[in-house]
């Protein structure tokens, strides 16, 4: 039993890779005491599994103003096909409703800044999930570069290299074009593009990108990146991307991973090999770090069922508190509007062969 405060939650969902994974969260939370659904394209949910937690659900509804008109709602988790999410979106915010969806959340990075400039005028707040933000070992090391640990950023690295696209149902609807916008980059690769931003409290400016389809399967949108990017910063650095291993279960749950994020200044560097465990590693010689020398942190998570186990819970029980509070969410609309301009900005550079500078909005 929940002994703070309790939440009252919206779900509107479709049939997608994490709507179990989400219900879940919501299902282990103490704090959500009751959940109202509509299933947007009226989806059975007997089709998405056998252990769909429901026992929360106090209603379902056929449309989705009559969710969002429940009296007492404190926000709805929005878990919808890509090419839906932003009517789904704006809705919500026309009825003041806090959201919290599942990325990327629109085709285009312009809807998403519109939608977000929305949501400031009405003053609601918007998050989607790039809950990357709330794993302990990156924010520790986010901490330690905000304290001057690593002095002055010189570079950055990111990789986010998962199961090949036979593993993944080619014919799904995230390898369409007009369903999902992008491939690798904006469905997986997001996290870690705004993991390196939200670590440095820097963006991307620059992107020199090649990007392709080299699995076999005739998906429309891209399995493999390349890129070179510019932070305002000045820090240079590479992200490397792709749907590349073998040997891994099949479906979109438990997938082989090889994830990993770097960081050197010219007072240290850190490591975070995300694929191998919740590990960092830090060697500094800025005063008042060097006298620890080399730092490892490893956190042994309890288990959990919640999408992104006991760091999502965290993150979703943030989004609720920050929602009621009507505050900014840890990971606002803008931040995933920022990831797909560098994406779009990928994508064009290597259209054109050109380095392409990111929009600054």
């Amino acid at each position: 039993m929940s002994t703070g405060p309790t939440y009252v939650v919206g779900a509107i969902l479709t049939a997608h890779p994490h709507t179990v994974a989400h219900l879940r969260t919501l299902d282990v939370l103490p704090e959500v005491e009751a959940i109202h659904v509509h299933w947007l394209d009226g989806a059975d949910p007997a089709t998405l599994g056998a252990d769909v937690p429901l026992r929360k659900v106090v209603a379902t509804h056929a449309h989705v103003h009559d969710l969002l008109g429940v009296s007492g709602l404190d926000a709805a988790i929005v878990c919808v096909r890509t090419d839906r999410c932003p009517d789904v979106l704006q809705t919500a915010i026309a009825a003041e409703v806090p959201v919290l969806f599942e990325k990327p959340g629109a085709l285009d990075a312009a809807t998403l800044w519109e939608l977000a400039a929305e949501a400031r005028r009405r003053s609601v707040t918007v998050g989607t999930f790039l809950s990357w933000r709330g794993h302990p070992a990156v924010t520790q090391v986010r901490d330690a570069l905000g304290a001057g640990a690593l002095g002055d950023l010189l570079g950055v690295e990111g990789r986010m290299v998962t199961s090949q696209v036979r593993y993944r149902d080619p014919s799904h609807w995230l390898f369409r074009r007009d369903l999902a916008g992008s491939g690798i980059l904006s469905w997986l690769g997001c996290h870690f593009l705004d993991a390196l931003c939200f670590m440095t409290g820097d963006s991307i400016a620059e992107v020199s990108a090649m990007v392709g389809r080299r699995n076999p399967e005739p998906i429309e949108v891209e399995d493999t990146a390349c890129l070179a990017i510019r932070m305002r910063g000045g820090a240079l650095g590479t992200f490397n991307a792709g749907y590349h291993l073998v040997g891994s279960v099949p479906g979109y749950m438990g997938a082989a991973y090889d994830t990993f994020l770097g960081l050197r200044g010219t007072r240290g560097h850190a490591r975070l090999p995300l694929s191998e465990g919740a590990t960092a590693t830090l060697v500094s010689e800025a005063p008042g770090w060097r006298e620890g020398g080399r730092r490892e942190w490893r956190f042994d998570l309890p288990a959990s069922s919640a999408y992104h186990g006991v760091p999502g819970e965290e993150f979703v029980r943030r989004f609720l508190h920050d929602a009621r509070a009507r505050v900014p969410a840890v990971a606002p609309i803008e931040s995933i509007a920022h990831v797909l301009d560098v994406v779009e900005a990928a994508i064009r550079s290597s259209e054109t062969g050109r380095a392409t500078r990111v929009h600054e909005r």
